[in-house]
């Protein structure tokens, strides 16, 4: 018996959203990678955000339709901009990465392109671990039309206070 199949419905899910999460990370890594080292000439910030802003895009309709298709669909319009919104902040994290590597350690897009890619993809992990919980947790996740509204309850009032007769 493979160990998944030992797991219980909810952490098979799970594993089975990381692979897919995984998977589709992989392939918007490498084109992130590609685009970053066309475009290093430019600048290390620079070419990290048009590489991000485009990985971004094939990641959103990747995941949207095979990482999270089980999860309910709301517009559009709210997910990809919750979607650009995250990943706005995961390259805010890739690009401090970046920054520190070119400003605080002066390497140069010239002479330190290895360095420059282990920068990127340090930044590029640690935003990865964001962007999964965020985008499950806001993006995707999300949006139960009417669930939490029709699960809270009016609470009751407290009975009134009984009088001791002792007293």
């Amino acid at each position: 018996m493979r160990l998944v199949q030992r797991l219980p419905q909810r952490w098979r899910a799970l594993a089975s959203e990381v692979g897919k999460f995984a998977s589709i990370g992989a392939v918007n890594t490498v084109i992130n990678l590609v685009i970053f080292n066309l475009l290093l000439q430019i600048g290390p910030l620079k070419a990290n955000m048009v590489a991000t802003t485009v990985a971004t895009t094939c990641s959103y309709f990747m995941n949207r339709h095979w990482t999270y298709r089980h999860l309910p669909k709301s517009s559009l319009r709210r997910e990809y901009s919750l979607f650009f919104f995250f990943n706005v902040i995961g390259l805010l994290i890739e690009s401090a990465i970046l920054f520190i590597a070119r400003y605080g350690m002066h390497f140069s897009e010239h002479t330190d392109v290895i360095a420059f890619n282990i920068a990127k993809f340090g930044g590029l992990a640690l935003g990865t671990i964001f962007r999964f919980w965020a985008y499950r947790r806001f993006v995707f996740g999300a949006h139960k039309p009417d669930a939490d509204s029709a699960s809270e309850k009016i609470p009751e009032p407290d009975p009134p206070a009984t009088v001791d007769a002792n007293r």
